[in-house]
């Protein structure tokens, strides 16, 4: 049985390489679904790519998602820091939340917070990269992203029901 009161250690790690994979055939899939015969130079700027022009504008995105998460799961995150720069990342490491969660956390949420925190990082990047290559889509990925956001709300909020004492 859990010592009362205490708080559980959840880590959630964004592997780089998926995220950037996401991001880049998202954006290859919604091309190809549009292309035709008069649009393969627009199209072609849509997708994605780790190209270094692409690849800052992509990781910019990312890393401000990432601490548009932290502001989010500041009450749960186990981090100290009264420091920040506005350097760039240079997506050479994967990303990491190290939360505290309250004790009765449901614990089968974990795969959840994950999932919704790629989710909201790979919207809000290609919401953020249509902006500049395809304002008729942007505001569709911006709603999406939104909606992972209230989604990892709703994840972090799950609880266990209490267990009967057995004694």
């Amino acid at each position: 049985m859990a010592v009362l009161g205490a708080k559980k250690p959840v880590k959630i790690t964004i592997k780089r390489s998926w995220l950037l994979f996401d991001i880049m055939n998202e954006t290859f899939l919604r091309g190809r679904t549009i292309q035709n015969r008069e649009n393969h130079k627009e199209v072609a700027s849509m997708f994605a790519s780790e190209d270094e022009e692409n690849r800052e504008k992509i990781l910019r995105s990312i890393k401000k998602a990432f601490a548009e998460i932290q502001c989010e799961l500041a009450e749960y995150l186990d981090e100290k820091g009264t420091e920040t720069d506005n350097s760039h990342w240079d997506g050479s490491t994967d990303l990491v939340f190290n939360l505290t969660m309250p004790s009765n956390f449901n614990e089968a949420a974990t795969t959840g917070v994950g999932e919704t925190i790629h989710d909201y990082m790979k919207n809000l990047a290609i919401a953020e990269w249509y902006a500049v290559t395809n304002p008729g889509d942007a505001e569709k990925y911006i709603a999406f992203a939104q909606k992972s956001m209230e989604n990892i709300r709703y994840a972090v909020s799950k609880r266990s029901r209490p267990a009967c004492p057995t004694d």
